[in-house]
Protein backbone atom coordinates (compact mmCIF):
# COMPACT_ATOMS: atom_id res chain seq x y z
CA UNK A 1 0.00 0.00 0.00
CA UNK A 2 1.25 3.50 -0.93
CA UNK A 3 1.34 6.33 0.99
CA UNK A 4 -0.79 8.16 -0.61
CA UNK A 5 -3.95 5.98 -0.34
CA UNK A 6 -5.90 4.54 2.73
CA UNK A 7 -7.40 1.22 3.30
CA UNK A 8 -10.32 2.87 4.63
CA UNK A 9 -12.42 6.38 4.29
CA UNK A 10 -11.63 9.33 5.75
CA UNK A 11 -13.89 9.98 8.98
CA UNK A 12 -16.75 12.34 8.05
CA UNK A 13 -17.44 15.04 9.73
CA UNK A 14 -21.21 16.54 10.08
CA UNK A 15 -21.65 19.94 10.09
CA UNK A 16 -24.58 22.05 10.36
CA UNK A 17 -26.99 22.47 7.32
CA UNK A 18 -26.41 26.03 6.41
CA UNK A 19 -22.88 25.77 6.96
CA UNK A 20 -22.08 25.41 3.24
CA UNK A 21 -24.57 28.34 2.53
CA UNK A 22 -22.48 30.57 5.06
CA UNK A 23 -19.19 29.96 3.64
CA UNK A 24 -20.56 30.67 -0.30
CA UNK A 25 -22.01 34.02 1.60
CA UNK A 26 -18.77 34.98 2.88
CA UNK A 27 -16.27 33.90 0.70
CA UNK A 28 -12.80 35.41 1.40
CA UNK A 29 -10.83 38.12 -1.36
CA UNK A 30 -7.09 38.20 -0.66
CA UNK A 31 -5.75 41.65 -1.00
CA UNK A 32 -1.83 42.25 -0.24
CA UNK A 33 -1.79 39.67 2.33
CA UNK A 34 -4.97 40.54 4.28
CA UNK A 35 -8.50 38.65 3.78
CA UNK A 36 -11.51 40.81 3.19
CA UNK A 37 -14.93 39.30 3.08
CA UNK A 38 -16.07 39.24 -0.22
CA UNK A 39 -19.27 40.69 0.24
CA UNK A 40 -17.29 44.14 1.28
CA UNK A 41 -17.55 45.39 -2.29
CA UNK A 42 -20.59 42.74 -4.04
CA UNK A 43 -17.66 40.14 -4.88
CA UNK A 44 -15.13 42.57 -5.74
CA UNK A 45 -11.91 42.94 -4.72
CA UNK A 46 -10.95 46.18 -3.08
CA UNK A 47 -8.27 46.99 -6.04
CA UNK A 48 -10.96 45.92 -8.55
CA UNK A 49 -13.83 48.58 -6.56
CA UNK A 50 -10.57 51.54 -6.73
CA UNK A 51 -10.14 51.05 -10.41
CA UNK A 52 -13.78 50.89 -11.03
CA UNK A 53 -13.63 54.17 -9.32
CA UNK A 54 -10.37 55.48 -11.01
CA UNK A 55 -12.30 54.56 -14.55
CA UNK A 56 -15.35 57.08 -13.58
CA UNK A 57 -12.64 59.76 -12.46
CA UNK A 58 -10.55 59.21 -15.81
CA UNK A 59 -13.98 59.35 -17.83
CA UNK A 60 -14.88 63.11 -16.07
CA UNK A 61 -11.05 63.92 -16.76
CA UNK A 62 -11.52 62.98 -20.15
CA UNK A 63 -14.68 65.27 -20.61
CA UNK A 64 -12.58 68.38 -19.22
CA UNK A 65 -10.51 67.90 -21.31
CA UNK A 66 -13.01 67.52 -24.50
CA UNK A 67 -14.61 70.35 -23.65
CA UNK A 68 -11.30 72.34 -23.09
CA UNK A 69 -10.44 71.21 -26.89
CA UNK A 70 -13.63 72.08 -28.14
CA UNK A 71 -13.96 75.84 -26.35
CA UNK A 72 -10.93 76.17 -29.10
CA UNK A 73 -8.11 75.82 -25.98
CA UNK A 74 -6.57 72.81 -27.38
CA UNK A 75 -4.06 72.70 -30.74
CA UNK A 76 -5.02 72.51 -34.47
CA UNK A 77 -8.06 71.24 -35.83
CA UNK A 78 -8.86 69.01 -32.47
CA UNK A 79 -8.70 72.70 -30.68
CA UNK A 80 -11.41 73.75 -33.15
CA UNK A 81 -14.31 75.28 -31.79
CA UNK A 82 -17.92 73.21 -32.07
CA UNK A 83 -20.60 74.65 -30.62
CA UNK A 84 -23.42 71.71 -30.76
CA UNK A 85 -21.06 69.34 -29.29
CA UNK A 86 -19.82 71.97 -26.27
CA UNK A 87 -23.24 72.37 -25.93
CA UNK A 88 -24.48 68.38 -26.04
CA UNK A 89 -21.55 67.55 -23.44
CA UNK A 90 -22.11 70.61 -20.92
CA UNK A 91 -25.76 69.68 -20.30
CA UNK A 92 -24.90 65.90 -20.37
CA UNK A 93 -22.86 67.04 -17.33
CA UNK A 94 -25.09 69.12 -15.87
CA UNK A 95 -28.46 66.96 -16.13
CA UNK A 96 -26.75 63.59 -15.43
CA UNK A 97 -24.24 63.03 -12.72
CA UNK A 98 -21.23 61.02 -13.34
CA UNK A 99 -21.86 57.94 -11.02
CA UNK A 100 -20.70 55.44 -13.09
CA UNK A 101 -18.16 56.82 -15.86
CA UNK A 102 -19.06 53.56 -18.15
CA UNK A 103 -23.29 54.10 -17.91
CA UNK A 104 -22.63 58.01 -18.72
CA UNK A 105 -21.03 56.87 -21.64
CA UNK A 106 -23.14 54.72 -22.78
CA UNK A 107 -26.14 57.60 -22.19
CA UNK A 108 -23.77 59.99 -23.88
CA UNK A 109 -23.19 57.30 -26.86
CA UNK A 110 -27.28 57.07 -27.35
CA UNK A 111 -26.69 60.84 -27.99
CA UNK A 112 -23.71 61.60 -30.28
CA UNK A 113 -21.75 58.38 -30.82
CA UNK A 114 -18.38 60.02 -31.96
CA UNK A 115 -18.49 62.55 -28.83
CA UNK A 116 -18.73 59.37 -27.04
CA UNK A 117 -16.23 57.86 -28.88
CA UNK A 118 -13.67 60.48 -28.65
CA UNK A 119 -14.29 60.60 -24.47
CA UNK A 120 -13.41 56.92 -24.59
CA UNK A 121 -10.42 57.79 -26.48
CA UNK A 122 -8.75 60.54 -24.06
CA UNK A 123 -9.85 58.56 -21.24
CA UNK A 124 -8.06 55.52 -22.27
CA UNK A 125 -5.15 57.56 -23.18
CA UNK A 126 -4.98 59.97 -20.17
CA UNK A 127 -4.81 56.72 -17.76
CA UNK A 128 -2.27 55.27 -20.36
CA UNK A 129 0.25 58.12 -20.81
CA UNK A 130 -0.53 61.15 -18.47
CA UNK A 131 -1.80 60.02 -14.87
CA UNK A 132 0.90 59.30 -12.38
CA UNK A 133 0.16 56.38 -11.18
CA UNK A 134 2.85 56.41 -8.94
CA UNK A 135 2.56 60.01 -8.06
CA UNK A 136 -1.00 58.41 -7.01
CA UNK A 137 0.63 55.25 -4.86
CA UNK A 138 2.74 57.95 -2.66
CA UNK A 139 -0.12 60.90 -2.60
CA UNK A 140 -2.97 57.69 -1.03
CA UNK A 141 -0.01 56.54 1.21
CA UNK A 142 0.45 59.66 2.80
CA UNK A 143 -2.71 60.76 3.19
CA UNK A 144 -3.60 57.79 4.90
CA UNK A 145 -0.83 58.41 7.61
CA UNK A 146 -1.75 61.89 7.95
CA UNK A 147 -5.25 61.09 8.31
CA UNK A 148 -4.67 58.05 11.42
CA UNK A 149 -2.28 60.60 12.81
CA UNK A 150 -5.25 63.09 12.82
CA UNK A 151 -7.48 60.94 14.15
CA UNK A 152 -5.25 59.65 17.13
CA UNK A 153 -4.19 63.37 17.98
CA UNK A 154 -8.40 64.38 18.08
CA UNK A 155 -8.95 61.07 20.30
CA UNK A 156 -5.88 62.24 22.48
CA UNK A 157 -7.48 65.70 22.93
CA UNK A 158 -11.06 64.47 24.14
CA UNK A 159 -9.60 61.80 26.16
CA UNK A 160 -6.60 63.99 27.87
CA UNK A 161 -9.35 67.05 28.25
CA UNK A 162 -11.64 64.23 29.73
CA UNK A 163 -8.89 63.36 32.39
CA UNK A 164 -8.40 66.83 32.59
CA UNK A 165 -12.03 68.08 33.86
CA UNK A 166 -12.09 64.67 35.60
CA UNK A 167 -9.14 66.05 38.03
CA UNK A 168 -10.44 69.11 38.50
CA UNK A 169 -13.86 68.20 39.87
CA UNK A 170 -11.90 66.06 41.90
CA UNK A 171 -10.38 69.04 43.56
CA UNK A 172 -12.91 70.84 43.76
CA UNK A 173 -15.31 68.55 45.54
CA UNK A 174 -12.58 68.09 48.35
Amino acid sequence: MSALTCSRPLPVFRQHPRAALRAQRFQLVRAAGMYVPSDSFQGKSPEKKAAIALRTMFTFVACKVVLSQLAGRGRGEIGAYNTEHYSLLMTMLEEKPMKDGDEWLSTMMRKDKMLAMRIMDVRAAYCVEDFEWEMCRKIARQDMKDANVNLMRQYADIAFAKQVDGNNEAHLSK
